[in-house]
């Protein structure tokens, strides 16, 4: 009998504790739902920092980062770069080209004796011309230029200068008609004194120059306009085309109007940054050219403008100063003083400093949805990043 009783009154004992554990969870629950929301994160061990959307709604939010890098406010708009004066003349003078004191060619049954000689003309010839005298010879003598029959004759003892038309290389060669088949024991030669090879030569190594420009990287960007003018002193009877180039590119070939300025006008397409070359070219005569000048003229520059946006409920927090809203900015080192204006959504504030890193807070600038910000620098700046930040003035308003 205890056994059974016994038995039958532990049912209702363990059914109250099921009961009220149940009881106990459910304000738990209730209390944890009840809780903020930082305070609810902490009993539930949460990790905030990995939550989704941390960048848009959490203190700490990175809105802009960029790297601006190297802004430049150009002080002048016009500049002026002045090369030194040079001079261009071409030089005709009578010249021996080439000479020798004696050629010998032979040619018999057992022998084919020939000379070959080699010229190369860099310069302009004109009235070239070849001449020789003879000491002793026998049948007939052959000269060939540039493998074309330029002679074939006999010659006594002299003979008029052979006119030629020079290329840039030129090869002679003397030699001697065959032997006859009936004069098996005979031979065919020509003792050749005094050969030369002259021309009136035009000089032309100071007939063109090559002056330099250098253009820096603001400059080469933002041109608008570019001329180049001289003043040329020469005598118009005397001279012939003057030949102006750019980087390669002509850009005029016409004498030029002697004691009078000359101006050119110039495609910016046709300058680059660094090195700019240019080259004059004389067709004959002698110039003095003076008073070079290559004279530019720059658009107004124009400075990158970056975008962020924020969300309704962001800035509402802003507005009523729950988020600190913060522009940072980070400089190269360089100890030199920094000044630009910053351009936010129109409004404009100033940056004045020596420091590496500069802090502002730009909570009256902002709006909901999109926003711009620019840098419009005063002087030379080195900007290493641009932030857009924002963070909680007290931890708990955040939640």
């Amino acid at each position: 009998m205890k056994g059974r009783f016994g038995k039958r009154a532990q049912g209702p004992s363990g059914g109250n504790a099921a009961i009220l554990v149940a009881v106990i969870g459910m304000f738990i629950v209730l209390y944890i739902l009840f809780l903020p929301k930082g305070e609810r994160d902490k009993v539930l061990d949460r990790d905030t920092e990995k939550s989704g959307a941390v960048s848009a709604r959490l203190p700490g939010s990175v809105l802009l980062i960029e790297n601006p890098g190297t802004l430049t406010k150009l002080m002048e708009r016009e500049f002026e770069h002045r090369l030194a004066s040079f001079n261009l003349f071409t030089k005709k003078e009578d010249t021996v080209l080439k000479s020798f004191d004696s050629i010998y060619v032979e040619t018999s049954r057992g022998s084919d004796r020939r000379r070959a000689v080699a010229l190369t003309v860099k310069d302009r010839v004109e009235n070239a011309r070849l001449s020789f005298t003879v000491n002793s010879h026998s049948g007939n003598l052959v000269i060939r230029h540039n493998d074309e029959d330029l002679f074939t004759g006999e010659v006594e003892t002299f003979t008029e200068p052979i006119s030629l038309e020079l290329a840039e290389e030129n090869v002679f060669e003397f030699y001697t008609d065959p032997v006859p088949w009936y004069k098996p024991f005979s031979k065919n030669f020509y003792d050749l004194r005094d050969v030369s090879i002259s021309g009136s030569v035009e000089r032309l190594d100071n007939k063109e120059a090559v002056q330099t420009i250098i253009l820096g990287e603001e400059e080469a960007n933002l041109l608008s306009e570019a001329s180049l003018s001289f003043f040329v002193d020469c005598n118009v009877r005397e001279v012939g085309r003057l030949a102006v180039n750019a980087n390669g590119k002509l850009i005029s070939s016409r004498v030029p109007d002697c004691g009078s300025p000359e101006r050119l006008q110039l495609d910016p397409e046709d300058l680059s940054q660094g090195k700019n070359d240019f080259r004059f070219v004389a067709e004959k005569g002698s110039y003095l050219v003076d008073q070079v000048i290559l004279r530019t003229k720059l658009k107004e520059p124009i400075f990158p403008v970056y975008f962020f946006s924020i969300n309704n409920s962001l800035f509402r927090k802003i507005d009523n100063n729950t988020i600190n809203s913060t522009l940072s900015l980070t400089f190269v080192d360089d100890r030199e003083r920094k000044t630009a204006t910053v351009e936010i959504n129109g409004q404009k504030t100033r940056i004045d400093t020596r420091a590496a890193n500069f802090s502002k807070s730009i909570d009256m600038f902002l709006t909901a949805g999109t926003n711009f910000i620019r840098l419009v620098p005063e002087t030379t700046l080195h900007v290493l990043e641009m932030r857009v930040l924002l963070d909680c003035k007290r931890a708990e308003e955040c939640g």
